[in-house]
This record gives C-alpha cells, structure tokens and sequence, in this order.
C-alpha cells in the first residue's frame, strides 16, 4: 500500500461526483444528437453502463488483491516487462483521453466565454495548474475532490433548474423507435467521454479499504450518471431535432431559460462554478499519464514525465487547437478503437491474474 498517496474512500466518491458528469455537458449531448436523437438518452446510458461494468471489476481486483497498486500486482504476478508494456500503453491511453477535452474546453472558453476578443492566452494557465497537479501525489486530487463536489453540484443544481421547466418532453416521442444499430454505434463513437471507470484501476494500493466500500464507489459513480443523463435528456427536450446542430450544449441550453432572459445571463453563474471543476476533470488523465510513465521508466521524480506529457499536450493544442471538428471526428472513429480496447483488454488481463498463495490464505 502506497502510503504517501492515501486516499479516503470518500474522495473517491467525491471525485466521480465530482469529474464525471462535467465532461459530458459541453459537447457530449450535441454529438450524441448525431446518431440517436431522441433516443440519445440511450445511447449515453450504455456508455455509463459500461464504465460501471470497468468499476465493479476494478473492486473485484482490489478484493482479489488487497491493498496492491495495480503496477505492483502486475509485476509481482506477471513480470516486471509485462508490467512495463501495460502501463506505456495506459500512459498512452491516459494521453488520448485528455486531448478531446483539452480541444473542447479551449475552444468553449475562448469562442463562448470570450466572443468578442479570444485570445490564445486565455486557456494557457491551464498549463499552470496541470504541471503541478503531475508533480504532486494522489493526495493533491482527494483534497481537490472535497471542493469540487460542492462546486459541481451547486452548478449543476443551477443549470438542470434553467434547463428542465424549458424542456418540451414531446421531443422524446415516439420512443424507442431508432434502429438498435444507431444506439450503439452513437455509443461507440462518444466512448472517449468515457473510460473513466478506468481511474479506478488506478485508485487500487491508494485507498483504504472500509465496510461497504465497493458499493459507496459503484453508487456514487451511478449519481454521477443520472446527473449527466438528466443534462443529456434536457438539453434535447429544448432544441429537439435541431440538438445535433448547436456545437456547446451548455450555454445554449441554459440560455433558453425564462429566469435567464428575465435577469440576465444568471445562468454564467453555473458554466464558471462548472468550468472550475472541468479544470481538473482534464488535468487528471494528464496526471494518470505521468504517473504511468514514471513507473515505465524508473524516475526518481515526477518531474520529467510530468514535463513530456505537458509538453506535449501543449505542442497538441498549439497545433490542433482550431481543429476541433477534426479531432470529434478522429476521436469518433478512430481513437474510439483505442480506448475502447483498452479499457476492456487490459482490465480482463487484470480480472485474470491469479492470487498469490499467501493472499489465498489471508481471504
């Protein structure tokens, strides 16, 4: 057990409620809209379904290894190359699937929060906040976690209250009439929203274990969906047929409301509270691929694999940053291959690996 990294199991909980739902309220519902329309509510629930199917087998990992970091586990079970080779892939996977929500997010804040005069400079203290997080422990995230619960939540809070009474719920009718194959391949094809039952695989050896762990873990994580699904479900009730058309999903759904356009854009109070935890939603993947390749490589320290990966990353959106439309599409139908292997392969090679004798013994 790690224990310079401890988190409470509480944090882990606040952290789902907190990251998970925040990705999905910017462009997540209008790309969904693509494929399944009315029945996008479907679609994102199996994307949700699966990331609980990757939590509840990261639990029967930490069951089956207790208090083991999944590198640790790997290692002593099937060899310190495998263990190598699984993790370069993870820092991979990790960098993959910060680069959509790095795209999205500079372009929300620079196109929407600063129509008048964008500047590149806006987004680039991100840069800041990411370099530290990644030169810090696991801990820096469980403290993070118990503000950025009350931050998300009151967001949310504000803009599900804009959005609902806005609703026009005929937009759902009739149900169930898309072709299975929309729901799914719409599933597919936003799957790099998701992945974040993966994050549990990389909680194991930080946490410890508590009566009822495992289903405070799984219950929060399923808030956190019903949250995101009520946002997706809302925001077609406003714009319908036309919900495939907009780009940002939150500005223009709040902005439909009547409290809204009676006392202003009140509802700028709730895309900041939400952007603040969106700040942290994308630094943490970044995070995850730094601590997996100080693993692969042996440093010492955090501070050259923290430098790569937000070297790179700021190369990235140097380079795609106007290129959004390119990367949902790239992402659609490529990288989605990638994260969807991943998450599935690597956790079954996970699920698999035996116990030790002594592990056996102790139940």
């Amino acid at each position: 057990m790690n224990e310079k990294n401890m988190l409470k199991v509480r944090q882990i909980c606040f952290l789902y409620l907190a990251l998970t739902p925040v990705t999905k309220l910017s462009i997540y519902p209008c790309f969904l809209s693509r494929y399944a329309e009315e029945s996008l509510w479907i679609s994102a629930l199996f994307g949700f379904l699966f990331d609980l199917l990757i939590i509840g087998a990261a639990l029967y990992i930490s069951k089956k290894h207790p208090d083991k970091t999944v590198y640790a586990i790997t290692e002593e079970r099937l060899g310190k190359p495998f263990a190598k080779i699984i993790f370069f892939i993870y820092a991979l996977f990790f960098f993959a699937k910060a680069t959509l929500p790095l795209i999205e997010q500079k372009t929300y804040i620079e196109n929407t929060l600063y129509e008048i005069m964008p500047s590149p400079f806006i987004f680039y203290p991100f840069f800041i906040v990411s370099v530290f997080a990644c030169l810090n422990g696991m801990k820096i995230f469980g403290r993070v976690a118990d503000i950025a619960v009350f931050v998300t939540i009151t967001g949310i809070v504000i803009a599900l209250g804009l959005i609902i009474p806005a609703g026009d719920y005929s937009n759902f009718l009739p149900l169930f009439k898309k072709p299975a194959y929309n729901l799914v391949n719409g599933a597919f094809r936003s799957i790099m929203w998701h992945g974040d039952g993966v994050y549990m695989l990389m909680f194991l050896g930080h946490f410890k274990r508590e009566k009822n762990y495992s289903g405070k873990i799984i219950l929060s994580y399923a808030a956190a969906a019903m949250i995101s699904l009520v946002f997706v479900a809302g925001y077609y009730a406003i714009y319908g047929s036309i919900a495939k058309s907009q780009t940002f999903a939150l500005p223009t759904a709040t902005v439909f409301s009547v409290s809204a356009a009676n006392v202003g854009r009140f509802d700028f109070l709730s895309i900041f509270l939400l952007l603040f935890s969106q700040i942290f939603a994308t630094v943490f993947p970044l995070f995850a691929s730094t601590k997996c390749l100080e693993r692969v490589f042996g440093f010492k320290s955090a501070k050259i694999p923290a430098a790569i990966v937000n070297v790179l990353t700021f190369a990235y959106t140097l380079i795609f940053g106007k290129k959004l439309l390119g990367i949902l599409d790239f992402n659609a139908n490529v990288l989605s291959y990638f994260i969807l292997a991943v998450s599935v392969a690597i956790t079954l090679v996970f699920v698999m690996i035996p116990r030790s004798k002594n592990e056996i013994l102790k139940g």
